[in-house]
Protein backbone atom coordinates (compact mmCIF):
# COMPACT_ATOMS: atom_id res chain seq x y z
CA UNK A 1 0.00 0.00 0.00
CA UNK A 2 1.24 3.42 -1.29
CA UNK A 3 1.80 5.91 1.40
CA UNK A 4 1.07 9.50 0.44
CA UNK A 5 4.07 12.34 1.45
CA UNK A 6 3.29 14.55 4.43
CA UNK A 7 2.22 17.47 3.67
CA UNK A 8 4.35 20.27 5.83
CA UNK A 9 2.35 23.71 7.54
CA UNK A 10 4.19 26.22 6.82
CA UNK A 11 2.29 28.60 9.44
CA UNK A 12 2.94 25.88 11.77
CA UNK A 13 6.77 26.46 11.81
CA UNK A 14 6.44 30.49 12.44
CA UNK A 15 5.77 32.19 16.21
CA UNK A 16 2.51 32.98 17.02
CA UNK A 17 2.95 36.47 18.57
CA UNK A 18 6.39 37.79 17.56
CA UNK A 19 6.87 41.49 18.23
CA UNK A 20 9.66 44.44 16.70
CA UNK A 21 11.62 46.89 19.34
CA UNK A 22 9.85 50.07 19.55
CA UNK A 23 11.66 53.40 18.78
CA UNK A 24 11.74 56.34 21.50
CA UNK A 25 13.49 59.15 18.63
CA UNK A 26 10.47 60.83 18.11
CA UNK A 27 9.62 61.32 21.98
CA UNK A 28 13.19 62.38 22.54
CA UNK A 29 12.77 65.27 19.59
CA UNK A 30 9.90 66.53 21.29
CA UNK A 31 10.69 66.90 24.86
CA UNK A 32 13.71 68.79 23.22
CA UNK A 33 11.52 71.53 21.45
CA UNK A 34 9.24 71.42 25.20
CA UNK A 35 12.78 72.22 27.04
CA UNK A 36 13.77 75.05 24.36
CA UNK A 37 10.33 77.00 24.26
CA UNK A 38 10.68 76.23 28.35
CA UNK A 39 14.32 78.14 28.33
CA UNK A 40 13.18 80.58 26.07
CA UNK A 41 10.28 81.74 27.88
CA UNK A 42 11.87 82.28 30.97
CA UNK A 43 13.73 85.03 30.40
CA UNK A 44 10.65 86.81 28.84
CA UNK A 45 8.69 86.19 32.47
CA UNK A 46 11.78 86.45 34.40
CA UNK A 47 14.31 89.14 33.34
CA UNK A 48 17.34 88.80 34.96
CA UNK A 49 19.01 91.84 37.48
CA UNK A 50 21.59 92.79 34.87
CA UNK A 51 18.63 93.34 31.88
CA UNK A 52 16.79 95.71 34.27
CA UNK A 53 20.14 97.93 34.90
CA UNK A 54 20.78 98.39 31.20
CA UNK A 55 17.60 98.89 29.64
CA UNK A 56 17.31 102.81 31.37
CA UNK A 57 20.68 102.96 29.53
CA UNK A 58 19.91 101.66 25.92
CA UNK A 59 16.68 104.53 25.56
CA UNK A 60 19.18 107.34 27.56
CA UNK A 61 19.75 110.79 25.15
CA UNK A 62 22.74 112.94 26.05
CA UNK A 63 22.03 116.38 25.94
CA UNK A 64 23.03 118.25 22.12
CA UNK A 65 26.13 120.49 21.85
CA UNK A 66 25.54 123.55 20.96
CA UNK A 67 27.34 126.79 20.94
CA UNK A 68 26.17 129.84 22.13
CA UNK A 69 26.83 133.40 22.61
CA UNK A 70 25.34 136.75 24.63
CA UNK A 71 23.67 138.98 22.89
CA UNK A 72 22.44 142.45 24.04
CA UNK A 73 19.82 145.22 22.46
CA UNK A 74 20.68 148.90 21.68
CA UNK A 75 18.70 151.29 20.85
CA UNK A 76 18.67 152.34 16.79
CA UNK A 77 16.96 154.22 14.89
CA UNK A 78 14.02 152.67 13.42
CA UNK A 79 13.40 153.56 9.18
CA UNK A 80 10.55 153.98 6.61
CA UNK A 81 12.15 153.00 3.65
CA UNK A 82 10.95 153.14 0.25
CA UNK A 83 12.36 153.88 -3.63
CA UNK A 84 11.41 156.72 -5.79
CA UNK A 85 12.39 158.71 -9.06
CA UNK A 86 14.02 162.23 -8.66
CA UNK A 87 12.30 165.30 -10.12
CA UNK A 88 12.92 168.94 -10.72
CA UNK A 89 11.35 171.59 -9.12
CA UNK A 90 10.33 172.97 -12.53
CA UNK A 91 10.81 172.03 -16.12
CA UNK A 92 9.01 174.24 -18.68
CA UNK A 93 8.87 174.53 -22.00
CA UNK A 94 10.43 176.96 -24.42
CA UNK A 95 8.18 177.52 -27.46
CA UNK A 96 7.87 180.34 -30.36
CA UNK A 97 5.46 182.86 -29.94
CA UNK A 98 5.84 183.66 -34.09
CA UNK A 99 6.45 181.86 -36.98
CA UNK A 100 9.41 182.58 -38.81
CA UNK A 101 13.02 181.56 -40.06
CA UNK A 102 15.70 181.11 -37.37
CA UNK A 103 18.11 183.66 -37.93
CA UNK A 104 20.10 183.13 -34.47
CA UNK A 105 21.14 180.86 -32.10
CA UNK A 106 22.39 182.78 -28.74
CA UNK A 107 23.38 179.13 -26.48
CA UNK A 108 23.36 175.88 -27.01
CA UNK A 109 21.54 172.73 -25.65
CA UNK A 110 23.04 171.82 -22.25
CA UNK A 111 24.03 175.62 -20.96
CA UNK A 112 22.47 176.81 -18.13
CA UNK A 113 20.57 180.36 -19.02
CA UNK A 114 19.20 182.92 -16.59
CA UNK A 115 15.07 183.64 -16.61
CA UNK A 116 15.03 186.40 -19.75
CA UNK A 117 18.00 185.50 -21.45
CA UNK A 118 17.96 185.36 -25.38
CA UNK A 119 18.14 181.79 -26.54
CA UNK A 120 17.31 182.53 -30.41
CA UNK A 121 16.05 185.14 -32.77
CA UNK A 122 13.09 184.84 -35.89
CA UNK A 123 13.54 186.95 -38.71
CA UNK A 124 12.13 189.64 -38.79
CA UNK A 125 10.90 189.19 -42.84
CA UNK A 126 8.44 191.90 -43.51
CA UNK A 127 7.12 192.81 -40.20
CA UNK A 128 10.27 195.87 -40.45
CA UNK A 129 7.93 197.34 -43.57
CA UNK A 130 4.40 196.49 -41.86
CA UNK A 131 6.04 198.50 -38.88
CA UNK A 132 6.94 201.37 -41.04
CA UNK A 133 3.44 201.26 -42.53
CA UNK A 134 2.01 201.38 -39.16
CA UNK A 135 3.49 204.36 -38.45
CA UNK A 136 2.94 205.93 -41.36
CA UNK A 137 -0.41 205.76 -40.85
CA UNK A 138 -0.92 206.59 -37.41
CA UNK A 139 0.74 209.89 -38.24
CA UNK A 140 -1.53 210.30 -41.07
CA UNK A 141 -4.36 209.82 -38.32
CA UNK A 142 -3.22 212.05 -35.65
CA UNK A 143 -3.07 214.96 -38.29
CA UNK A 144 -6.49 214.59 -38.82
CA UNK A 145 -7.59 214.12 -35.51
CA UNK A 146 -5.82 217.72 -34.63
CA UNK A 147 -7.18 219.43 -37.99
CA UNK A 148 -10.66 218.58 -37.41
CA UNK A 149 -10.39 219.50 -33.88
CA UNK A 150 -9.20 222.37 -34.37
CA UNK A 151 -11.58 223.59 -36.93
CA UNK A 152 -14.32 222.27 -34.36
CA UNK A 153 -12.83 224.83 -32.28
CA UNK A 154 -13.83 227.44 -34.78
CA UNK A 155 -16.83 226.13 -34.88
CA UNK A 156 -16.30 224.74 -38.46
CA UNK A 157 -16.36 221.03 -37.58
CA UNK A 158 -19.33 219.27 -35.98
CA UNK A 159 -18.86 217.17 -32.88
CA UNK A 160 -19.37 213.62 -34.78
CA UNK A 161 -16.41 214.95 -37.63
CA UNK A 162 -14.01 214.89 -34.06
CA UNK A 163 -15.47 211.27 -32.83
CA UNK A 164 -14.72 209.50 -35.92
CA UNK A 165 -11.32 211.27 -36.04
CA UNK A 166 -10.82 209.67 -32.65
CA UNK A 167 -11.76 206.34 -33.63
CA UNK A 168 -9.40 206.28 -36.25
CA UNK A 169 -6.84 207.26 -34.55
CA UNK A 170 -7.15 204.61 -32.11
CA UNK A 171 -7.43 202.25 -34.61
CA UNK A 172 -3.76 203.39 -35.94
CA UNK A 173 -2.16 202.91 -32.72
CA UNK A 174 -4.01 199.65 -32.19
CA UNK A 175 -2.11 198.49 -35.45
CA UNK A 176 0.88 199.87 -34.47
CA UNK A 177 1.45 198.25 -31.35
CA UNK A 178 0.26 194.80 -32.53
CA UNK A 179 2.89 194.74 -34.93
CA UNK A 180 5.13 196.26 -32.65
CA UNK A 181 4.72 192.86 -30.27
CA UNK A 182 4.86 191.01 -33.62
CA UNK A 183 8.42 192.13 -33.96
CA UNK A 184 9.40 191.88 -30.03
CA UNK A 185 7.91 188.26 -30.38
CA UNK A 186 10.52 186.85 -32.86
CA UNK A 187 12.75 186.74 -29.71
CA UNK A 188 12.45 183.20 -27.99
CA UNK A 189 13.97 184.08 -24.39
CA UNK A 190 14.16 181.41 -21.22
CA UNK A 191 10.83 181.46 -19.31
CA UNK A 192 12.64 180.61 -15.97
CA UNK A 193 16.24 179.78 -14.78
CA UNK A 194 17.62 176.59 -15.01
CA UNK A 195 19.41 174.30 -17.75
CA UNK A 196 18.32 174.23 -21.45
CA UNK A 197 17.58 170.93 -22.47
CA UNK A 198 15.48 168.97 -25.93
CA UNK A 199 17.21 172.23 -27.94
CA UNK A 200 17.61 171.25 -31.46
CA UNK A 201 16.86 174.39 -33.78
CA UNK A 202 19.30 175.37 -36.84
CA UNK A 203 19.96 178.09 -38.40
CA UNK A 204 17.26 179.12 -41.18
CA UNK A 205 15.22 176.43 -40.10
CA UNK A 206 11.60 177.65 -40.06
CA UNK A 207 9.71 177.46 -37.01
CA UNK A 208 5.37 177.46 -36.65
CA UNK A 209 3.64 179.83 -34.48
CA UNK A 210 3.51 178.29 -30.81
CA UNK A 211 6.10 175.52 -31.38
CA UNK A 212 8.06 173.86 -28.62
CA UNK A 213 12.14 174.44 -29.75
CA UNK A 214 13.59 173.32 -25.97
CA UNK A 215 12.58 173.06 -22.48
CA UNK A 216 14.32 174.80 -19.20
CA UNK A 217 14.77 172.33 -16.24
CA UNK A 218 15.33 174.21 -12.70
CA UNK A 219 17.45 171.35 -10.76
CA UNK A 220 17.38 172.96 -7.38
CA UNK A 221 15.57 172.18 -5.34
CA UNK A 222 15.18 168.67 -6.26
CA UNK A 223 12.30 166.66 -5.21
CA UNK A 224 11.69 162.73 -5.01
CA UNK A 225 8.53 161.14 -5.30
CA UNK A 226 7.99 158.14 -3.33
CA UNK A 227 4.97 155.84 -2.45
CA UNK A 228 4.72 154.59 1.63
CA UNK A 229 2.27 151.77 2.44
CA UNK A 230 -0.85 152.33 4.87
CA UNK A 231 0.36 150.89 7.78
CA UNK A 232 3.29 152.92 7.90
CA UNK A 233 1.72 156.47 6.54
CA UNK A 234 0.91 157.34 10.25
CA UNK A 235 4.54 157.89 11.20
CA UNK A 236 5.26 160.43 8.43
CA UNK A 237 4.72 163.63 8.78
CA UNK A 238 5.43 166.68 6.73
CA UNK A 239 8.96 168.86 7.82
CA UNK A 240 10.78 165.21 8.94
CA UNK A 241 14.12 164.57 7.80
CA UNK A 242 15.02 162.06 5.01
CA UNK A 243 18.35 160.29 4.15
CA UNK A 244 18.16 160.22 0.17
CA UNK A 245 20.80 157.79 -1.50
CA UNK A 246 20.69 157.98 -5.71
CA UNK A 247 21.61 155.67 -8.05
CA UNK A 248 24.94 157.53 -8.64
CA UNK A 249 26.00 156.37 -5.24
CA UNK A 250 25.85 160.39 -4.03
CA UNK A 251 23.85 160.55 -0.96
CA UNK A 252 21.94 163.53 0.52
CA UNK A 253 19.76 164.88 3.68
CA UNK A 254 16.42 166.12 2.55
CA UNK A 255 12.78 167.02 3.90
CA UNK A 256 9.34 165.74 3.91
CA UNK A 257 7.74 168.58 2.24
CA UNK A 258 4.03 166.39 1.40
CA UNK A 259 2.21 163.67 2.62
CA UNK A 260 -0.49 162.56 0.34
CA UNK A 261 -4.70 162.74 2.46
CA UNK A 262 -6.01 159.98 0.31
CA UNK A 263 -4.43 156.78 -0.73
CA UNK A 264 -3.92 155.74 -4.42
CA UNK A 265 -7.07 153.80 -5.47
CA UNK A 266 -4.92 151.15 -7.18
CA UNK A 267 -2.19 150.46 -5.39
CA UNK A 268 -3.31 152.00 -1.48
CA UNK A 269 -0.22 153.64 -1.20
CA UNK A 270 0.45 157.27 -0.09
CA UNK A 271 2.13 159.74 -2.44
CA UNK A 272 4.98 161.43 -0.52
CA UNK A 273 7.61 163.59 -1.51
CA UNK A 274 11.03 164.83 -0.32
CA UNK A 275 12.49 168.21 -0.81
CA UNK A 276 15.99 167.99 -1.61
CA UNK A 277 18.35 170.74 -2.47
CA UNK A 278 21.01 170.69 -5.11
CA UNK A 279 22.26 174.36 -5.33
CA UNK A 280 25.15 173.19 -7.59
CA UNK A 281 23.02 171.27 -10.12
CA UNK A 282 25.22 168.59 -10.40
CA UNK A 283 22.69 165.93 -9.60
CA UNK A 284 20.48 165.40 -12.80
CA UNK A 285 16.26 164.50 -12.72
CA UNK A 286 15.15 161.59 -13.64
CA UNK A 287 17.18 159.07 -12.17
CA UNK A 288 16.40 156.58 -9.52
CA UNK A 289 16.75 157.27 -5.45
CA UNK A 290 16.16 155.36 -2.02
CA UNK A 291 14.68 157.33 0.76
CA UNK A 292 14.74 156.48 4.64
CA UNK A 293 12.88 158.38 7.05
CA UNK A 294 13.65 158.03 10.38
CA UNK A 295 10.94 157.61 12.59
CA UNK A 296 11.43 156.66 15.92
CA UNK A 297 13.97 154.19 18.06
CA UNK A 298 13.55 150.52 19.59
CA UNK A 299 15.82 148.44 21.28
CA UNK A 300 16.86 145.92 18.73
CA UNK A 301 19.97 142.98 18.42
CA UNK A 302 22.28 142.71 15.31
CA UNK A 303 22.17 139.58 14.56
CA UNK A 304 24.27 137.12 11.55
CA UNK A 305 21.03 136.47 9.30
CA UNK A 306 22.81 133.09 9.16
CA UNK A 307 21.14 132.93 12.57
CA UNK A 308 17.33 133.23 11.80
CA UNK A 309 14.66 130.29 12.25
CA UNK A 310 11.25 129.15 11.42
CA UNK A 311 8.96 128.27 14.46
CA UNK A 312 6.81 125.60 13.78
CA UNK A 313 3.99 128.39 13.04
CA UNK A 314 6.28 130.15 10.29
CA UNK A 315 6.97 132.90 12.34
CA UNK A 316 10.38 134.22 12.04
CA UNK A 317 12.70 134.22 14.94
CA UNK A 318 15.65 133.12 16.45
CA UNK A 319 16.72 130.38 18.69
CA UNK A 320 18.43 130.48 22.09
CA UNK A 321 19.27 129.09 25.60
CA UNK A 322 17.55 130.16 29.20
CA UNK A 323 18.92 130.08 32.45
CA UNK A 324 18.02 126.28 32.57
CA UNK A 325 20.13 125.47 29.33
CA UNK A 326 16.80 124.84 27.48
CA UNK A 327 16.21 125.66 24.25
CA UNK A 328 13.76 128.62 23.61
CA UNK A 329 12.42 130.24 20.18
CA UNK A 330 11.99 133.93 19.95
CA UNK A 331 9.95 135.61 17.41
CA UNK A 332 11.65 138.53 15.98
CA UNK A 333 10.72 141.36 14.06
CA UNK A 334 13.06 142.81 11.08
CA UNK A 335 13.68 146.81 11.54
CA UNK A 336 16.85 147.32 8.89
CA UNK A 337 19.41 145.73 7.15
CA UNK A 338 23.36 146.41 7.21
CA UNK A 339 25.75 144.74 4.87
CA UNK A 340 26.93 142.46 7.54
CA UNK A 341 23.81 141.57 9.39
CA UNK A 342 20.09 142.69 10.21
CA UNK A 343 18.82 144.52 13.37
CA UNK A 344 16.03 142.51 14.65
CA UNK A 345 13.24 143.56 17.92
CA UNK A 346 11.33 141.35 19.77
CA UNK A 347 13.69 139.14 21.95
CA UNK A 348 14.72 139.98 25.75
CA UNK A 349 16.73 142.82 26.23
CA UNK A 350 20.13 139.88 26.46
CA UNK A 351 20.33 136.39 25.39
CA UNK A 352 22.48 133.34 24.83
CA UNK A 353 21.92 133.08 20.65
CA UNK A 354 22.51 129.82 19.32
CA UNK A 355 25.12 129.84 16.93
CA UNK A 356 26.53 126.49 15.98
CA UNK A 357 23.86 123.82 15.85
CA UNK A 358 20.45 125.62 16.18
CA UNK A 359 19.24 123.63 13.33
CA UNK A 360 19.61 120.68 15.14
CA UNK A 361 17.39 121.42 18.00
CA UNK A 362 13.85 122.26 18.89
CA UNK A 363 12.39 124.78 21.26
CA UNK A 364 11.98 122.88 25.04
CA UNK A 365 15.17 120.76 24.81
CA UNK A 366 17.74 120.39 26.86
CA UNK A 367 21.30 121.31 25.81
CA UNK A 368 24.98 121.07 26.51
CA UNK A 369 26.22 124.77 26.04
CA UNK A 370 29.42 125.38 25.05
CA UNK A 371 30.12 129.42 24.77
CA UNK A 372 31.57 131.17 21.94
CA UNK A 373 35.04 132.89 22.33
CA UNK A 374 34.58 136.11 23.22
CA UNK A 375 37.31 137.56 21.42
CA UNK A 376 36.40 136.91 17.95
CA UNK A 377 36.08 139.81 15.42
CA UNK A 378 32.69 141.83 15.30
CA UNK A 379 32.00 142.70 11.75
CA UNK A 380 32.00 146.59 11.11
CA UNK A 381 28.91 148.53 10.26
CA UNK A 382 27.52 149.29 6.62
CA UNK A 383 27.89 153.65 5.67
CA UNK A 384 25.02 155.18 6.57
CA UNK A 385 22.91 156.85 4.01
CA UNK A 386 22.96 160.10 5.65
CA UNK A 387 25.78 162.55 5.61
CA UNK A 388 28.74 162.66 7.74
CA UNK A 389 27.69 166.25 9.60
CA UNK A 390 24.27 165.22 9.13
CA UNK A 391 22.17 164.34 12.31
CA UNK A 392 20.87 161.27 10.47
CA UNK A 393 24.47 160.64 10.59
CA UNK A 394 24.49 159.94 14.55
CA UNK A 395 23.81 156.09 13.82
CA UNK A 396 27.23 156.41 12.05
CA UNK A 397 30.30 154.24 12.97
CA UNK A 398 30.60 152.03 16.25
CA UNK A 399 29.59 154.93 18.55
CA UNK A 400 30.08 155.00 22.94
CA UNK A 401 27.62 152.95 24.65
CA UNK A 402 25.53 155.48 25.87
CA UNK A 403 22.05 155.42 26.79
CA UNK A 404 20.32 156.43 24.18
CA UNK A 405 22.44 156.55 21.67
CA UNK A 406 22.28 155.38 18.12
CA UNK A 407 24.56 152.28 16.97
CA UNK A 408 24.03 150.04 14.05
CA UNK A 409 26.20 147.63 15.44
CA UNK A 410 25.38 145.39 18.63
CA UNK A 411 29.12 144.84 20.06
CA UNK A 412 28.18 141.41 22.31
CA UNK A 413 30.12 139.27 24.35
CA UNK A 414 30.71 136.91 21.23
CA UNK A 415 29.15 137.45 17.98
CA UNK A 416 30.02 133.48 16.31
CA UNK A 417 28.77 133.43 13.40
CA UNK A 418 28.00 137.38 12.65
CA UNK A 419 31.44 136.99 10.37
CA UNK A 420 29.68 133.96 8.52
CA UNK A 421 27.55 136.03 5.93
CA UNK A 422 29.33 136.94 2.93
CA UNK A 423 28.36 141.02 2.76
CA UNK A 424 27.97 142.78 -0.12
CA UNK A 425 28.35 146.59 -0.96
CA UNK A 426 24.55 146.74 -1.60
CA UNK A 427 22.56 146.92 1.91
CA UNK A 428 19.05 145.18 0.02
CA UNK A 429 17.64 142.38 2.68
CA UNK A 430 18.13 139.86 0.40
CA UNK A 431 21.25 140.21 -0.49
CA UNK A 432 22.64 140.69 3.51
CA UNK A 433 20.89 137.21 3.81
CA UNK A 434 22.53 135.90 0.45
CA UNK A 435 19.64 135.20 -1.65
CA UNK A 436 21.44 133.90 -4.94
CA UNK A 437 18.52 131.97 -6.54
CA UNK A 438 19.62 128.42 -4.35
CA UNK A 439 20.45 127.72 -0.73
CA UNK A 440 19.04 128.26 2.82
CA UNK A 441 17.31 131.69 1.96
CA UNK A 442 15.31 130.77 -0.74
CA UNK A 443 14.10 127.77 1.24
CA UNK A 444 13.29 130.01 4.32
CA UNK A 445 11.42 132.28 1.81
CA UNK A 446 9.45 129.33 0.41
CA UNK A 447 9.20 128.04 4.16
CA UNK A 448 7.13 131.73 4.88
CA UNK A 449 5.15 131.39 1.89
CA UNK A 450 4.08 127.86 2.74
CA UNK A 451 3.27 128.97 6.32
CA UNK A 452 0.87 131.64 5.27
CA UNK A 453 -1.08 129.15 2.61
CA UNK A 454 0.73 130.30 -0.65
CA UNK A 455 1.63 127.26 -3.27
CA UNK A 456 5.29 127.42 -3.48
CA UNK A 457 5.67 123.91 -5.38
CA UNK A 458 8.65 121.93 -3.90
CA UNK A 459 11.00 123.41 -0.86
CA UNK A 460 13.89 123.16 -2.11
CA UNK A 461 15.94 126.46 -2.10
CA UNK A 462 15.55 126.81 -5.87
CA UNK A 463 14.20 129.96 -6.72
CA UNK A 464 11.72 128.12 -9.47
CA UNK A 465 8.82 129.19 -11.13
CA UNK A 466 6.42 127.74 -8.61
CA UNK A 467 8.00 130.05 -6.17
CA UNK A 468 7.82 133.46 -8.01
CA UNK A 469 4.34 132.59 -9.09
CA UNK A 470 3.77 132.80 -5.38
CA UNK A 471 5.62 135.58 -4.50
CA UNK A 472 3.62 137.85 -7.23
CA UNK A 473 0.30 136.84 -5.54
CA UNK A 474 1.84 138.01 -1.95
CA UNK A 475 2.87 141.22 -3.35
CA UNK A 476 0.08 141.75 -5.26
CA UNK A 477 -1.59 140.85 -2.00
CA UNK A 478 0.71 143.05 0.10
CA UNK A 479 0.32 145.92 -1.84
CA UNK A 480 3.81 145.60 -3.61
CA UNK A 481 5.14 146.44 -7.24
CA UNK A 482 5.03 142.59 -8.98
CA UNK A 483 7.97 141.79 -9.95
CA UNK A 484 8.01 137.79 -9.31
CA UNK A 485 11.59 138.38 -7.32
CA UNK A 486 12.88 138.66 -4.09
CA UNK A 487 13.86 142.26 -2.82
CA UNK A 488 14.06 143.69 0.74
CA UNK A 489 10.44 145.18 0.23
CA UNK A 490 9.28 141.24 -0.25
CA UNK A 491 10.98 140.02 2.73
CA UNK A 492 10.36 143.03 4.70
CA UNK A 493 6.73 142.43 4.54
CA UNK A 494 7.08 138.97 4.09
CA UNK A 495 8.14 138.76 7.65
CA UNK A 496 5.96 141.43 9.26
CA UNK A 497 3.64 140.14 11.68
CA UNK A 498 0.32 141.22 9.56
CA UNK A 499 1.71 139.27 6.65
CA UNK A 500 -1.38 138.62 4.74
CA UNK A 501 -2.13 134.88 3.85
CA UNK A 502 -2.68 133.05 0.62
CA UNK A 503 -6.41 132.59 -0.56
CA UNK A 504 -7.81 129.59 0.94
Amino acid sequence: MTEKPKTVDATAATPQNTREPKSWSGWIAALFVLALVGWMGSGYYYPTASTDAEAPRSIERQPFTVEAFVSRARTVTEFVASEGQVSPDRMTPVRAKVGGTVEDIAVAKGDFVEEGALIARIALDDRVAQRSQAEAELARRQGEYDRVSGLAERGYATAAQVEAAQAELATAQAALAAIQQTTGDTEIRAPITGVLDNFDLDLGEFVAASAEVGTVIDNDPLSVDIQIPQQSVGRVRAGQPAAVTFITGETREGTVSYVAANADASTRTFPVEITIANPDRDIPAGISAQVRIPVGEIPAHFLSAALLALGPDGTLGVKAVDEDETVVFHPINLVRAETDGIWVSGPPEAMRVISVGQGFVSSGETVRVIEADPTEEVPEPAPSLATPDSPLAADEGPAEATTGSVEPVVVPEASASAADVAPTETASLLETIGVSGEGMPVRLLQQRLAALGYEVGPVDGVLGESTKEAIRQFQRSNELEVTGEVSAALAMALFADDAPAGAE
